[in-house]
Formats: structure tokens, C-alpha cells, sequence
């Protein structure tokens, strides 16, 4: 036994001590205890306890809110002197389009503000809002209770960074050890060779045997490997990868799609803007005309829908939200059924952070167009590719609503551990947008979540760990 695996032996007691003690107390590294501990248990000297303990962090947002106050309390805050109509309370409270969804919504979860009508106006009113536990948890999170705490998780302002801790206690071998064992060299140096102390020194064996510690060599990303994986197998079922910009036109990302532009989803709650340059040049003139006729007048049969159409605001530069705008671009090139192209891409959307919603993610985006498609053929596509090619063991599907296809439909998958998630949408693409990009054959489209169905294969349970730089889940994944 060497020197410092019988300090560390000596050092260890008969109730179960923290590792970390155990060094102070023996006046050796961390690390060496953790080595010595390894060799004494083997030898049954000692007895080892391993527990992972979870240490909550504030998240930069959480410590944004720990800074300058939860936006429900500055909602509150605002109002609770005067009633006010709620732009001007917003306003007032200092708090961003984002922010003014989440303090609402808590405000009146909690029970501390109402809507009432003062002076024939509707106005926010103040109530009671004593501090919150949510609060006092934010304040200081390594005292938070666990309900406070999933709470302030689920709202992705903490986090949690698994901690090994390791204790260890001696045995009754490890005592009878402890008094009868004397230290062991465990280097030969110059100055004993040079002096002769070798002679009088008892010196450790080396067991040849031991197998030394894993090396952990670099790797390539395992989500990163997935993405190229699908591609690999969408190419083997014929299909074409299509590619398309991050910074997209409206008139691509939702005009062409056949998207109203009063449409709910084109306002900034659903789209990033870009500022600076706002707009872009819109190169396809032929089918500007008939895009502009679809929404207009109409396409197909269909009567359209029956407003002027702005081709400023179809100028407009976003981020990409959906790769559908792939799809359009690809479709009014011309195709020649049969035609398969896919195109799995990063999108963007305002969304509240949790463990199945970020802000930008990538999107699978599939469409065949040929004679003979039918939404039938869509249910089988879907169903293959979520279970064959993504590895869900369960599936289902409902009904769903999208302004460019019809009929629609909403994909669901059984993510291990956290239930039903939908992880895409799909449908016939509708007549009036494919007659407007120049296509006379029905077309069959899909756009898939591929990051909740990497979570099914990884078996990852928060969406954020897909980009995670902790080191011990990328190399354990």
C-alpha cells in the first residue's frame, strides 16, 4: 500500500465522510483520495457511496428577473396605485413584447391583477400580491422548495447541473489494515539510487494487470450525427436535399405559402423581424403576379381572400420560421413528377422556453408531387419515416388547420418518459398555392420537429440538451 492510499486509510471513519473531508483530513488532493478510495474498496478496506446530487443555478433570465424583478411583480407594480389600460401598464412596467405575454399570464394566474371596466374603458386593476414563494425562491435557489423550484425550471430561468458526490467510510479489514500496514515506495528517485536508501526502502509492485483509465478522444456530435443519419436514409428513399436561406422574404416564408397577410401568425408574437435591412427584392415576377392573384382574386377555382394584396409587406425579411419556404422556392423552379425533396434546416420562433419548446430548432421538411397523391399516401409516409426512420415506438395522428394545405394533419409521437409530443404537421398542399408556383399535380407535404424526435432516439428529456456544452452528457451521448 502505498503513502498516500494509508493516509487516506487512516483518515477514513466508521460513519460515512464526504470525499472532500476526507482529503482535508488527510492532507492529500482530491484526486489522490479518489484514486486511493478506488484501490482500498477493492481490497475491502473501504466502502464507497456514489450519489448524483442535482444544484440549481439561475439562468441568465433568471438572473435578469433576480435583478430587476419578475415581470408579473412589474406589472403589478405598475398598476397596483392607479388602474391603467394595459399597453400604458405594460409600458409603464418596462417590459418587452415577450414579457408582457409571461406577466400577464402569471399576474392573473396569481391571482394579483383584473381586468376592469373603469370609465367605459377596460383597464388592469391591481389586487392582493403578497410576496410569492417564487420569489423568495429566485432570491436565493439553493433554498428553494422542489415545487418552487420545478417551477422556476419549467420557466427556464434555473437550471440543473448534476453533481457527483462521493462518501466513503472504513471497514473492519481497513482498521486491522490501518494498524499493521506500513507505507510502500512508489518511485525510485536519483537521490535513493545515488545514496543506496533503495537498499532499506520497500517498494510497491506494479500489477501489469490494471487496465489504466479510459482516454476520452474527441467525437463527433451525437445530435450532429443524427441529423446526418436522416439525411443519409431520406437520400437511399430517393429523395433530393434541397437547401434555402436562414434570412427569409415573407413573400417565401408565407405569401407563396398562400398565408393571408391579416393572418395571426405573421405578426412579431410568431415571427423574428429583421431590422436593419428590413426588406429584400422579390426576383420572381412571373410568379409575384400569380401569388398576388391568388390572395386577391383567386386561383384554381377558389375566390382568394378578397383584400388588396401588399407586396411591401410580402418585402419584408425574417428569420426563417418554417422550411415549407424551402418548398415553395423549390416547387415554383418547376418539378418533374415524380419529384421527392427534403430539406432539414434551423427555424425561428418566438416561443416560452420549457423542455420540448426553443427558439430556434431544426425542421425536417419533406414534399413529393406526382398523379396518384393522396392524403392517404401522406399517413403512411408520416408514419414510416417517425417510426422507421426517426425510431418512435408509437404514433398517432389529429386533425389539424394550416392556411396552405388542405386537408391537414397534426403528427404526435410517445417521447419515453414525458408522453405525447406533437413533432410535426403535414397535408395536401392546396390548389390555389400550387397553381400560383406553377404546379399541376397534387403534392403531399410534411414538416417535422426533428429535435423532439431526436430526443426519442438520444434519449434526451430536455430539448435544450441537443446543443448542451456539458461535457459529461456529451460524452455519455
Amino acid at each position: 500500500m502505498n503513502e498516500s492510499s494509508l493516509l487516506v486509510l487512516k483518515a477514513l471513519e466508521k460513519d460515512y465522510k464526504d470525499a472532500r473531508e476526507i482529503a482535508r483530513r488527510a492532507g492529500v488532493s482530491y484526486d489522490s483520495v479518489m484514486s486511493a478510495l478506488k484501490g482500498l474498496e477493492e481490497a475491502g478496506y473501504a466502502a464507497l457511496e456514489r450519489e448524483v446530487e442535482e444544484k440549481p443555478a439561475l439562468t441568465g433570465e433568471g438572473s435578469l428577473y433576480a435583478k430587476n424583478g419578475l415581470p408579473e411583480r412589474r406589472l403589478y407594480d405598475a398598476v397596483v396605485a392607479k388602474a391603467l389600460p394595459l399597453d400604458e401598464a405594460v409600458k409603464k412596467a418596462g417590459l418587452s413584447e415577450k414579457e408582457k405575454g409571461i406577466a400577464l399570464q402569471w399576474a392573473k394566474r396569481n391571482g394579483w391583477v383584473e381586468f376592469a371596466r373603469v370609465n367605459s374603458a377596460q383597464q388592469l386593476k391591481a389586487l392582493k400580491a403578497p410576496l410569492s414563494k417564487i420569489e423568495e425562491a429566485l432570491s436565493d435557489v439553493s433554498k428553494a422548495d422542489a415545487e418552487s423550484l420545478n417551477i422556476l425550471v419549467s420557466r427556464g430561468l434555473v437550471s440543473l447541473a448534476k453533481e457527483k458526490k462521493f462518501k466513503a467510510r472504513v471497514t473492519p479489514a481497513g482498521l486491522q489494515a490501518a494498524k499493521e500496514t506500513k507505507a510502500k515506495a512508489t518511485q525510485l528517485t536519483a537521490g535513493d539510487l545515488k545514496s543506496g536508501a533503495w537498499r532499506s526502502k520497500d517498494y510497491a509492485g506494479y500489477d501489469l494487470s490494471t487496465l489504466s483509465a479510459p482516454r476520452a478522444f474527441g467525437k463527433k456530435h451525437s445530435y450532429k450525427q443524427f441529423i446526418n443519419g436522416i439525411k443519409s436514409k431520406l437520400v437511399a428513399l430517393g429523395f433530393r436535399e434541397a437547401r434555402g436561406p436562414l434570412v427569409e422574404l415573407e413573400f417565401w416564408n408565407m405569401d407563396a405559402l398562400f398565408m393571408a397577410q391579416d393572418h395571426p401568425a405573421r405578426e412579431i408574437h410568431d415571427v423574428f423581424q429583421v431590422d436593419d435591412p428590413a426588406r429584400g427584392e422579390i426576383l420572381d415576377a412571373a410568379t409575384l403576379k400569380l401569388v398576388k392573384k391568388a390572395h386577391e382574386t383567386g386561383l384554381a377555382g377558389s375566390k382568394g381572400w378578397g383584400y388588396k394584396w401588399d407586396p411591401e409587406v410580402a418585402a419584408r425579411l425574417v428569420m426563417r420560421s418554417q422550411t415549407t419556404s424551402v418548398s415553395a422556392r423549390e416547387l415554383a423552379k418547376g418539378v418533374k413528377p415524380p419529384a421527392r425533396t427534403f430539406c432539414i434546416g434551423r427555424v425561428f420562433r418566438p416561443d416560452e422556453i420549457d423542455w420540448k419548446h426553443f427558439i430556434e430548432f431544426n425542421q425536417c421538411e419533406g414534399i413529393v408531387a406526382g398523379e396518384g397523391m393522396t392524403f392517404r399516401e401522406l399517413l403512411g409516409y408520416l408514419e414510416d419515416f417517425a417510426i422507421e426512420v426517426f425510431g418512435a415506438e408509437r404514433v398517432k395522428f389529429a386533425p389539424s388547420y394550416f392556411p396552405f394545405t388542405e386537408p391537414s394533419v397534426e403528427l404526435y409521437a410517445d417521447i419515453p418518459g414525458r408522453g405525447w409530443a406533437e413533432v410535426g404537421g403535414a397535408g395536401m398542399f392546396r390548389p390555389e398555392m400550387l397553381e400560383a408556383l406553377g404546379v399541376r399535380v397534387p403534392v403531399i407535404a410534411w414538416g417535422l420537429g426533428i429535435d423532439r424526435l431526436a430526443m426519442i432516439r438520444l434519449g434526451a428529456k430536455d430539448i435544450r440538451d441537443l446543443a448542451s456544452g456539458d461535457i459529461e452528457y456529451l460524452r455519455s451521448h
